[in-house]
């Protein structure tokens, strides 16, 4: 067997020294992330399945063990536990294990590889490490300086990332780790290519492949020298892979991550870049991605930023409905403001984002809920009218988002959603009906912003199949919908134990079996009577666990005994009728 690492559903593993048997530590990501779905199967499903098939290839000498991360709480980045340690014929208690597993917390990618270098430099052996991710790091460190430390240490840490279900930008930001060690990115978009991409770095051999022979490629310089923080567009020719981008870096830089400012080539001969926010001399280079899966750069040439009275420093792209910031310069003027238009817009009406400079620098705008190519102007508010000052591009992409949630839920309970989407400040996840497309009567909901990665809902009570939904607003009040992912209310065992009769005016014992929601009572009402209020008698099922007791009317006949559950409105699960004598 390989020495291995996962994060993310990682494998780390080291020898304890070069000739003594191999020692692997299974790192298993229980993110919250991991309940996303791909085909309509969950990602969790997937690396069971992959754990099941990888432990057959344990022998029972092989020294293995198995870490969690992520399963015991939300939000905590030190939620790390060895669950098996490290020994022999450990395969089948791993697999136990890793079916047990629940995700619910964040993903502490620095934080794994940073753990399994610290064992590195103790023991002062090589490693190979393997990193499977479904997600980006999620707890304020960086994998990339991280796996620059550990290759700094001169331990022979040579790390594999496996991208499962990212994004071409997600695996810019996470590929770097394979770039600085010397190791290799695979994407996997499914569950055949996940068990492709573990099977190429866990157990076969890796290919000993010849220097490729570098297309050739040419970047133009910017037609007009670009001021700080503005957008430029320059014009290419190359090989124009999928992987391929245009970059900005500090002159010689040798490096195929860190860069300032990137597109990527697939968007056409041309590329909008944006330039750095000091002035002074940069280069732009054309990065290939060659069928090593490693990163060449083609060509390089250099250019000039200079400096500007009035500035605009904004991102050149961001997603859909994203609440982002604009550093600015300018006369600040009473009545001056940046606004957020379509690309080429000179009216200076009808925005759709602004802020006054008035507020000072930096300001924030919502991007449009629809994708395409926008203009961020500075207005200046003169005597004879308003004048746009200076513009830069912004490019509004449609946002990666994604919900995470178990499949199922019982009616009424709880249930822990994790999201990733745009920053969008009245951005909601709701659950309304399968099939309702208005962003408005949600059974549940929870803001974005008050809710960061994950927030609850509360099922409906009524059993079926719901929609939960990421909803953001734009700058003008109007909704969108960006992720939908389904989920099954299922119905809870409901019932009520009471005498056939009693005396009017007394009080009986009834046993009840149920959701125990907060909210739900057992109450007492006149036969037939389908209102949720007015009830003769009551108890809540949460101070009364199992049983309770009501006091029965002065009026004799017949009533009924019910068990009413709290939703977003009530309903009744269960009835039993008692004579009042």
């Amino acid at each position: 067997m390989k020495n291995i690492l996962w994060a993310t559903l990682a494998i780390t593993s080291f020898s304890q020294n070069a000739f003594a048997e191999k020692q692997t530590m299974i790192v298993f990501d229980a993110s919250g992330s991991m309940w996303g779905q791909i085909n309509g199967q969950a990602k969790i499903s997937m690396a069971r399945e992959a754990m099941s098939e990888i432990s057959q290839q344990f022998t029972a000498d092989d020294q293995v063990g198995l870490m969690v991360y992520g399963h015991r709480q939300k939000g905590d980045c030190q939620d790390i536990e060895l669950v098996v340690p490290i020994g022999s014929d450990n395969a089948n208690e791993i697999v136990n294990q890793v079916n047990r597993i629940k995700p619910k917390g964040k993903t502490p990618i620095s934080r794994a590889l940073q753990m399994a270098t610290d064992a590195l430099r103790i023991t002062e052996n090589t490693a190979e490490v393997v990193l499977i991710t479904d997600g980006l790091e999620t707890c304020d460190m960086n994998p990339c300086e991280v796996a620059a430390e550990a290759e700094s240490l001169g331990i022979g840490f040579t790390a594999h990332v496996i991208g499962f279900d990212l994004t071409s930008e997600q695996a810019k930001q996470v590929s770097c780790v394979a770039d600085i060690t010397g190791g290799r990115y695979l994407p996997a978009s499914d569950a055949a290519s996940l068990n492709a991409a573990l099977n190429a770095v866990l157990i076969e051999d890796e290919p000993q492949q010849m220097a490729p022979e570098l297309p050739t490629a040419t970047i133009d310089p910017p037609v007009a020298t670009p001021a700080i923080g503005a957008t430029f567009k320059v014009n290419w020719t190359g090989p124009a892979g999928d992987e391929d981008y245009i970059d900005v870096v500090n002159p010689g830089d040798e490096r195929t991550y860190a860069e300032l400012s990137y597109q990527w080539v697939k968007n056409g001969s041309s590329a909008q870049l944006k330039a750095p926010g000091e002035p002074g001399e940069y280069e732009l280079r054309y990065i290939w991605q060659g069928p090593d899966n490693k990163r060449h750069i083609l060509t390089r040439t250099t250019f000039e930023v200079v400096d500007s009275d009035v500035v605009l420093d904004a991102p050149a792209a961001v997603m859909a409905g994203e609440n982002f910031i604009v550093d600015w310069r300018g006369p600040n003027e009473q009545g001056d403001y940046v606004d957020l238009v379509k690309e080429g817009n000179d009216r200076t009406y009808g925005e759709l984002s602004y802020f006054y400079t008035k507020v000072g620098s930096p300001g924030t705008m919502t991007a449009p809920t629809a994708a395409g190519n926008y203009d961020i102007r500075y207005v200046l508010e003169a005597a004879d009218g308003r004048q746009v000052l200076h513009r830069v591009s912004l490019e509004v992409k449609q946002p990666a988002a994604n919900l995470s949630f178990e499949p199922t839920a019982e009616i009424g309970a709880d249930f822990t959603v994790y999201w990733s989407g745009p920053d969008n400040k009245n951005g909601y996840v709701d659950l309304v009906k399968s099939g309702d497309t208005r962003t408005y009567g949600e059974l549940s909901y929870f803001y974005l912003k008050d809710n960061p990665e994950s927030g609850t809902l509360k099922a409906a009570i009524v059993p079926g199949t719901y929609d939960v939904r990421l909803i953001i607003e734009n700058g003008k009040g109007q909704r969108s919908a960006i992720a939908t992912q389904s989920i099954e209310i299922l119905p809870v065992t409901t019932q009520l134990e009471a005498p056939a009769s009693g005396t009017a005016g007394s009080r009986i014992d009834v046993s009840w079996q149920g959701p125990g929601r907060a909210g739900d009572y057992i109450d007492l009402v006149k036969q037939a009577d389908t209102r949720t209020y007015g009830e003769l008698s009551y108890f809540y099922t949460k101070d009364n666990p199992g049983q309770g007791s009501l006091t029965l009317p002065d009026q004799p006949g017949t009533y009924t005994i019910r068990y009413v559950i709290q939703g977003k409105t009530r309903g009744i699960l269960t009835t039993r009728d008692i004579v009042v004598e």
